[in-house]
Formats: C-alpha cells, structure tokens, sequence
C-alpha cells in the first residue's frame, strides 16, 4: 500500500471528527459475474500458501506480486502477467540486514523496495534483500515505539515527501487506535488520536485461562491511503474513518443498506474462560451477522470495492474445536471515489470467505489454494 496521487476527492466541507451517514437504496441490489481461474506456475519450486498471502504486497503497476514467507524468511516474486514464480529472495535473519524472524507487515513503495515493520523495527530493503535504510521510528517516538506496548498496523510513505511516514498504531492496554506521523529529517512526530473508533471496543472478547488474560478476540481493521487520505474500515461497523493528513482532521462517513444495514447486531461477552468453550460460540456467534471487508481500489475506474460475508454454522467441530462453517453468502459492495455507493449484490458465485484479493485488468483477483497450487479466481462484474 501506498499514498496515491489518484483517487479520492471527499469534499473538504467536513470538520474534524464530523460524521456523515447515508441511507443508501437508490442502487442495483443485484448485479452479474462472472468467474474465471488462473494459476502460478511455480517452476521447479513449491510456493508457500500458508499465509494464504496475507504477507503479500503488489508493485505499482500490478504486474508481479511478492508473497512473504515468514517461516523460512524467503520472498517470492510473482509475474502476474505471465503468471509465474520469477525469482525467491532469501532474507537473512541476523546481522546487518537481519529482519525478525515474524514481522508484523511489509508494503512496496514506488522504488519497488519493502518497507518492513515490527515491534522496535522499521526498515527498508532492496529486492536482494539489502538493508538500504533503517527509518529509527522506534528512536524517533521512542515513549510509544521502544517497547511491546503498541502495535503498528499499517506504515505509509507519502509521495510527494520522502521524509513523510504515517503509522496506524493500536495501544494493547485500552485498544485505543491513534497516527503517528513522522518527520524523518528532523526526527520528529505528531500523534493523533482516533476516538471514533472508541466503539469498536464494544465488540472485543478477552480470553482468559485461570483468571489470566492470553489475548482477546475482537475487530478486524484495516487501512490504505489514497491522494492523502488514510482510510480506516472494520468488520463490526458499515462505515469507514478518514484522516485527512494535509489537514491533521478525521471525519466518519458511514452507510445503512438494505442487505448490510449500519452495524454488526450481536456484542459478545466482555470476558471468556478458554477451556469454557465459550470462544468458540463467540466466533461462531460473530461470524453468523455481516463481517463487513476492506476496500480494494481500482485506479483505472476510479471506484473501490469492499466484499462482507455472513456465515452459517452446524453443530460439528473441526480437530481445534472450532465450529464448521456450512455455508457462506459473499456480499460486494461498489463504491465511487468519494465513497458513495453505486451498487451492492450478493454474489452466489462465492461459496466461501474471500482470501487475500486485489483489482487487475478490469477484474478482481481473488487468491485460492488448489490443491497446493496457487491460484487466483478472477471476479468480472458484467
């Protein structure tokens, strides 16, 4: 991901923190498509899909995508044109361009480097796994950063000023999500804070064992940034968070629609015992309302698109103790560039949650393990 000069244009009418809500219906709620499948083919190699490409970045251009695995650290180029491995790229665990040995992401800049982070790590490599630069985030805002304390979710580069970085952060001990934005010239950084996204604490479990707390089970948010604006979504609230970062201002647009509504209905208990099984019942719980997606952009039209599943459930488990999905609807949403939505279908087609996916020629790729093989499902909307 990465700060794009195209795209959004949200009027600059909204002050800070303000919220906008639409009741959409004047909008086709069915739309045709159609699948295709492609695969990679991996040469004389076999391609990590563990992850199912959850550590995967796509250049600019969209011609090749790289597939991080975090188990043997080595990255593998993909050729998305040609559809085949290009190259692997073994990174080095130690010395001076080490990485850690489970980082937290990576993003392609527009310099096709990678720009990897983690707790107390912030770097940029070459695609020979060269250590090229080390940003010192940690050093730079060091009272938030030197520790374990917050977690970055998300880094961005701004284009238009290399020595710009922005970092979506979330604080473990109140689940308060934040912006650090950094001068990297001058050393120096701005935090703001996201209060509206306060709320999404409504809708987190803590799993505690013997009385100690072992993690938690909550909200999924995700971020891209797009001409200066960081667009913050999640999987409990039909709507999106947007920090503008020329004007250091955020503001709430959200939507209500006949097949996906304003928000997830259920809330789940504040605490469970791990060995209750009521964990899983918060999963399946969960699972059963509307889990609204990420956007992906589409340069070419101009829109983003944002999938969001419900879930049913029988009474078998699986060999963890998680309940068996038997059943899955796919839902897609089209939004125009200012985040007004144009159309919005169940799509029968899908059958199952939709893996790691992005738009490319006109289609959206959405990843699939065949068998063992790498495989992308190409969504055209007709």
């Amino acid at each position: 991901m990465r700060l794009l000069y195209i795209g959004i244009a949200i009027a600059s009418l909204f002050s800070s923190c303000s919220k906008n809500t639409e009741k959409e219906n004047e909008f086709p709620e069915q739309l045709s498509f159609s699948l295709d499948t492609v695969y990679v083919d991996p040469g004389d190699e076999i391609l990590y899909l563990q992850d199912k490409l959850y550590l995967s970045d796509l250049s600019a251009d969209k011609s090749y995508l790289i597939n991080f695995n975090r188990k043997d650290l080595i990255a593998e180029r993909i050729n998305l044109d040609e559809l085949k491995l290009e190259k692997l790229i073994p990174f080095e665990k130690e010395g001076p361009n080490g990485t850690p040995t489970y980082f937290s992401r990576f993003s392609l800049n527009d310099e096709e480097q990678l720009l990897i982070w983690s707790y107390q790590f912030y770097s940029i490599f070459d695609q020979n796994a060269k250590k090229i630069k080390d940003l010192g985030l940690e050093k730079i805002a060091a009272d938030y950063l030197s520790g374990s304390d917050f977690y970055p979710l998300m880094l961005f580069e701004d284009p238009e000023q290399p020595e710009r970085v922005l970092g979506v952060f979330i604080s473990w001990k109140d689940r308060a999500y934040f912006i650090l934005d950094f001068d990297l010239k001058d050393k120096l950084f701005q935090k703001t804070g996201l209060p509206e996204m306060d709320k999404l604490q409504e809708y987190n479990t803590d799993i505690l064992m013997d009385g100690q707390a072992m993690g938690s089970y909550g909200v999924a948010v995700h971020s891209i940034a797009i001409n200066g604006k960081i667009i913050l979504t999640n999987n409990s609230f039909n709507e999106v968070v947007i920090y503008d970062t020329n004007r250091d201002s955020t503001y709430v647009k959200s939507w209500d629609t006949p097949l996906l509504g304003t928000r997830k209905n259920y809330t789940p208990p504040k605490q469970v015992d791990y060995s209750s099984g009521q964990r899983e019942e918060v999963v399946r719980d969960s699972m059963e309302e509307i889990n609204y997606g990420y956007l992906v952009w589409d340069e070419t039209q101009k829109r983003f698109y944002r999938f969001s599943i419900t879930q049913q459930f029988g009474e078998d488990k699986d060999e963890y103790g998680q309940y068996i999905a038997t059943g899955t609807d796919v839902y897609l949403t089209i939004f125009d560039e200012n985040l007004n939505i144009l159309a919005e279908s169940l799509v029968p087609q899908l059958a199952a949650p939709p893996n790691k996916h992005f738009v490319k020629d006109g289609k959206i790729w959405l990843f699939a393990n065949m068998e063992d093989e790498m495989a992308f499902v190409q969504l055209a909307i007709e």
